[in-house]
């Protein structure tokens, strides 16, 4: 599976009443012991879950819960594998069905394993809002190069390259022969030629420009880091800047051409990370600021669930850190920790620990964007307990 927006609404459309398991390991490269101590957490959230299974009073759910963890025991092992490939792993399963859906991140997730009526999507939320698509376009007099980064993972998609095709205008160097004048002709003459070369190599950039806003576009990039010459890098920028008008673009004043792919992706990806969580936390000050003047939006647990009952949530925006708890009315809706159902006494509430978490669920299955904001850049959200929303009206 590949993670993106598309991916995390369809993994919100899936539910059991049977429960579907959601396991998430971060294999951390540091420790090279024979039982890694990630690998050890998460089997014993597993062996959690069975001990859950078992003790639950439904006789039927226990031993269906029960023989889907076996049947899971091959995928489950390959989650646990320190020799796989991925530093961030997880797993989606229903109880009631056969689908077993994976991915692998070149980031930490975390070391988890739960059994919900929905897949647990927090922390595949966060890395989409901190580490998902993103390109690099490695500008030089060679071309450009054109790479994908997601997840802490680099890809290269395609190069450009700058070629002169005159042969002619190469400057010829004269051998001094004591005569005056001659050197002096020679370094006109390649000046002449370098100012010709940065004329064509400007055109020849700001014919690419189409081609590297489709690549963009195409590949879904939120940011990019365009990185260079100063001249070079404004040039490619007004390109990308006609393009999504929610595309971040970070100038990067370096010329990174030859560079290795694990390279570029260490120098790119702390600049595209900020990039991102400083936009969406512009986002989200927007909204608040809306809620606030009467607008389109909403701030704070009740108010922005009674937007996501109606279906008015364009854009939620939740802190990463917040622990929020609600409750569960009979038919299935959810509210703020204190309130109840209009008719339904509180009594007949079911306790939610987690109304973070459901509140992402909503908002994907009814189309919205959920972001989940780290907690040192979050603080847009603090007047409203950590949660605000753009709203459709």
């Amino acid at each position: 599976m590949i993670l993106d927006q598309t991916a995390l609404r369809d993994l919100a459309q899936m539910n059991d009443d049977m429960g579907v398991v959601s396991v998430y390991a971060t294999a951390d490269p540091r420790d090279t012991s024979a039982s890694p101590a990630w690998r050890l957490h998460v089997g014993n959230a597993i062996a959690a879950l069975r001990e859950s299974a078992t003790a639950d009073g439904d006789r039927a759910r226990t031993a269906a819960v029960l023989d889907r963890l076996d049947t899971l025991a091959p995928e489950l092992d390959a989650v646990l594998d320190t020799s796989r490939s991925g530093m961030g792993r997880a797993l989606f399963a229903r109880v009631g069905g056969e689908d077993v859906r994976t991915l692998a991140v070149q980031m930490p997730l975390e070391d988890c394993a739960r059994l919900e009526d929905r897949p647990y999507l927090r922390p595949l939320a966060a890395a989409l809002t901190t580490d998902g698509p993103a390109g690099v376009l490695a500008v030089s007099r060679d071309g450009v190069r054109v790479i994908d980064l997601r997840f802490g993972q680099a890809r290269e998609l395609d190069r450009l390259p700058f070629e002169l095709d005159n042969d002619d205008w190469r400057p010829t160097r004269r051998a001094a022969t004591g005569q005056g004048g001659t050197l002096a002709r020679a370094s006109g003459e390649d000046d002449r030629f370098e100012r010709r070369v940065e004329e064509h190599l400007l055109r020849f950039l700001s014919s690419a420009r189409p081609r590297l806003r489709a690549t963009a576009d195409e590949h879904g990039w939120s940011a990019v880091v365009i990185t260079g010459g100063p001249q070079l890098l404004d040039v490619v920028r007004q390109g990308l800047d006609t393009g999504s008008a929610n595309r971040e673009i970070v100038l990067l004043d370096r010329v990174v051409e030859r560079m290795s792919l694990s390279d570029i992706a260490a120098l790119a990806g702390p600049e595209l990370r900020a990039a991102r969580v400083r936009r969406c936390a512009e986002a989200a000050r927007e909204a608040r600021d809306a809620a606030l003047s009467g607008g389109a939006g909403a701030v704070g647990v009740s108010d922005t669930l009674g937007a996501l009952r109606e279906g008015r949530v364009d854009h939620l925006f939740l802190d990463g850190a917040a622990d929020l708890r609600g409750g569960r009315a009979p038919d299935g809706a959810y509210y703020a920790q204190g309130e109840t159902a209009p008719g339904v006494p509180a009594a007949a509430m079911v306790p939610e620990a987690d109304l973070g978490e459901r509140m992402i669920a909503i908002a994907l299955t009814s189309g919205a964007d959920a972001t989940v904001l780290p907690p040192d850049s979050s603080d847009a959200l603090a007047e409203g307990d950590g949660v605000v929303a753009r709203l459709r009206w």
